[in-house]
């Protein structure tokens, strides 16, 4: 087997280029958002040239759109060579008009659901306190982890696509400089935080348990985790804690840690999405909010596949190929977030 090539890339609300559920699928001329127009085949043309350029040979698309059909049409229409699809898919059931999605090359991977047992015990919903009332409620993910199992090669390799709950606060920026309603702001923040920070426990736990029957296993955990490294104002002052930690694991069992492609990255250039943070008056915020992380056997040379060394990066070049202008409107641009990639080969 030659490098495989495993991708994420955020679509940024390609479900608004499509049809309303009830009826036929198909692709809409203009599409709009919070007031903004746009031409579906400008900001389609762009995602599609931004993967085809990346070329790689499984792509965890999140914030897909909501029906299998309209994905289909994605791939015939804009990802297609001489007629001919060049990826296949597993859109997942959850998430609304967000859902995370697998493309893969067929004729490199063969790729399936995780069964329903395995997955089960990760998705269901589960006890926990997101509100910090001191209170244990039931609990679901916003948008459950599309689980699959890949072979290459004759090899295993488990994918889980992840799309943790957004820290997005409605309204918020007006919230947070209006006195009379910071609190409510900083309560909402917080709640969203500690629901992400659940959400990436859960995954973190099914990964120890498949660890513990399997500690060569090859796994990769990948999407856009809505937070990044380091600490933003409310883990710092607030939590005094970092939420994507979480999934790396343990210090005190390293072992069982994952490794975070993105690392071989030089650290200016360490970011996937920029905005400003009006919480902080930092404009144009560099932030990491996509990540891959990988199983201890892909890392220490105990699975049959292993990640190629230094291969972690995130698309910059080919991210930036695809602006017209500075991209600020939606069909200007591929995606608000850049692409993060790594190789994988035979050990």
């Amino acid at each position: 087997m030659t490098n495989l090539k495993i991708t994420t890339v955020n679509g940024e609300w390609m479900n608004d280029w499509f049809t309303a559920d009830a009826e036929t699928a198909a692709f809409v001329p203009e599409f709009s958002k919070d007031g903004e127009h746009g031409v579906t085949a400008e900001a389609a043309g762009r995602l599609a040239g931004l993967i085809s350029a990346i070329d790689a040979d499984v792509v965890a698309l999140v914030e897909a759109p909501s029906r299998p059909a309209e994905l289909r049409l994605f791939i015939d229409e804009y990802l297609s060579v001489n007629g001919r699809p060049a990826y296949d898919f597993v859109l997942g059931d959850s998430g609304g008009s967000q859902k995370p999605a697998l493309l893969f090359k067929p004729d490199r991977v063969a790729l399936s659901l995780t069964p329903s047992s395995e997955a089960g015990p990760l998705i269901d919903p589960w006890m926990a306190d997101v509100d910090g009332d001191g209170t244990l409620n039931e609990y679901a993910f916003t948008r459950n982890p599309l689980c699959c199992e890949a072979e290459v090669d004759g090899n295993r390799l488990g994918v889980v696509v992840a799309h943790l709950k957004s820290n997005f606060i409605n309204r918020g920026r007006q919230m947070w400089q209006d006195p009379a309603r910071r609190l409510e702001f900083v309560k909402a923040a917080l709640r969203n935080r500690r629901r992400i920070a659940n959400e990436a426990m859960r995954i973190r736990r099914a990964m120890e348990r498949r660890l513990e029957s399997e500690p060569e296993s090859a796994t990769v955990v990948l999407g856009d985790l809505n937070d990044g490294p380091g600490q933003d104002y409310f883990e710092e002052f607030y939590l005094a804690h970092n939420v994507t930690d979480i999934l790396v694991g343990s210090p005190y069992e390293p072992e069982r840690l994952f490794g975070h492609a993105q690392a071989d990255v030089e650290e200016e250039q360490r970011f996937s999405a920029v905005f400003d943070d009006f919480v902080t008056k930092e404009p144009d915020r560099h932030v990491l909010l996509d990540h891959i992380l990988l199983s201890p056997g892909l890392t220490n040379g105990g699975s049959a596949l292993a990640k190629v060394p230094g291969s972690g990066r995130i698309e910059h070049e080919a991210w930036a190929a695809q602006l017209d202008g500075d991209g600020s409107a939606r069909d200007r641009r591929a995606t608000d977030h850049r692409p993060a990639s790594v190789l994988l080969t035979c050990a």
